[in-house]
């Protein structure tokens, strides 16, 4: 992000570029999972992981989508989720961490314009919101699946023009998700979560949820990266390790596909 002294204060995770950067620079091996596990997929992910070849094509007057790399004849797309959405008062959706990250920059514009003009060249910031909601009214199962859903079937409907812009170009989705983890309570929840409770459960393998799956297959990308650095499982069942980031070859896609009940599912942050 440029110096603020020019430029609109802009949160980072507002940017296409920091949120594949993100990608880029967090990524951790031992926690990747390909689908299905063969070269193929591997090549892919390193050609992504590398960014030496790929030209930033999400300003508004260049062809999208977001990233084309020539040298590797793949091009990708950018796209943010989270778990914080909600039905608006009156049409559409709103979302309460987004609007307290809108407000925390519009309240100290100032303060991070002085910040950032005293940082290094290329300094960005990054503002989390939060809400201060019940877990419940915080994190939704049923908002994080709709929200994906309604997020990437938005992108597969440009799909025709990426390519028409790109031809023979592999499309690759890059979807950053900042949800919670979540499980699967054995038992209908009657009362609020709250610190401190047992529960039974079974932990939620996002990767194989049939729903989200589904989504992901009518993608009409070529590859689906899925990067999830915020669900922390293991923080809560001990010995739990999911995948971080995953990546799938979207027309060979192999897992055995799990199906959850909506209205057991509960977010593993309190």
């Amino acid at each position: 992000m440029a110096k603020a002294s020019t430029n609109k204060i802009r949160n980072s995770l507002d940017s296409e570029l920091y949120l594949l950067d993100y990608l880029r620079t967090g990524f951790r091996s031992e926690v990747c999972a390909l689908i299905p596990e063969n070269e193929t997929v591997e090549a892919i992910l390193d050609m992504v992981l590398d960014s030496d070849n790929w030209k930033d094509c999400s300003g508004k007057d260049v062809p999208p989508p977001d990233f084309v790399s020539d040298a590797d004849a793949l091009m990708l797309e950018v796209m943010r989720v989270d778990d914080h959405e909600r039905p608006g008062d009156r049409r559409g959706i709103v979302n309460p961490a987004r609007a307290h990250e809108t407000e925390i920059i519009n309240n100290y514009e100032r303060e991070f314009a002085k910040m950032l003009s005293q940082a290094a060249d290329g300094a960005s910031l990054t503002i989390l919101g939060k809400t201060d909601l019940p877990t419940s009214e915080d994190h939704s199962y049923s908002m994080y699946l709709s929200g994906f859903r309604r997020i990437v079937s938005k992108h597969a409907s440009r799909a025709d023009e990426y390519r028409h812009n790109h031809p023979n170009h592999g499309l690759v989705f890059y979807i950053f998700d900042e949800s919670t983890g979540y499980f699967e309570s054995a038992e209908r929840l009657e009362h609020e979560v709250r610190e401190g409770m047992e529960l039974r459960g079974r932990p939620h393998h996002f990767f194989a949820d049939r729903a989200f799956l589904d989504v992901i297959k009518r993608s009409k990308a070529d590859y689906f990266i899925w990067h999830t650095p915020f669900k922390h499982e293991n923080l809560f069942a001990e010995g739990l390790l999911l995948p971080e980031t995953v990546i799938y070859d979207v027309r060979s896609i192999n897992v055995p596909e799990l199906d959850y009940d909506e209205t057991r599912m509960v977010s593993t942050e309190i």
